[in-house]
């Protein structure tokens, strides 16, 4: 748990695109609380926005590591991260950018990718 606010999330607690997962981060890095049950990044729309708050709140990228206490799952898509977000841009350029994957891109690599990984820490 953070002892302050980290600089960028209050902007994205407001605007950020925000998803289950996304919430998962900063619950658990942030706050010490994350709900139970499915809160990992299913596909690659997930894992965009997980990117995303990253990218939008650096400190949280320095304690991403400890997502990894939280599941299985969590801990094997910690360890491929940034493969995944590697590959996610070969498929999608922009996807970090305002529009990103919304204009209909389309990651199945990534998705297989991220299918794989979750098979194998199941």
């Amino acid at each position: 748990m953070m002892k302050t606010v980290p600089p960028g999330l209050t902007d994205w607690l407001m605007y950020g695109e925000r998803g289950v997962s996304s919430e998962a981060i900063v619950g658990h890095l942030v706050y010490g609380k994350v709900r139970q049950g499915f809160n990992d990044p299913s596909d690659p729309s997930d894992f965009r926005r997980c990117e995303l708050l990253l990218r939008q709140v650096p400190l949280l990228r320095l304690e991403f590591p400890r997502m990894a206490e939280v599941s299985h799952r969590w801990a094997a898509l910690v360890e491929n991260w940034d493969k995944l977000a590697a590959l996610l841009e070969e498929e999608v350029p922009d996807a970090w950018g305002p529009l990103g994957y919304r204009r209909g891109g389309q990651a199945p690599r990534t998705y297989k990718l991220m299918q794989n990984i979750e098979k194998k820490a199941a």
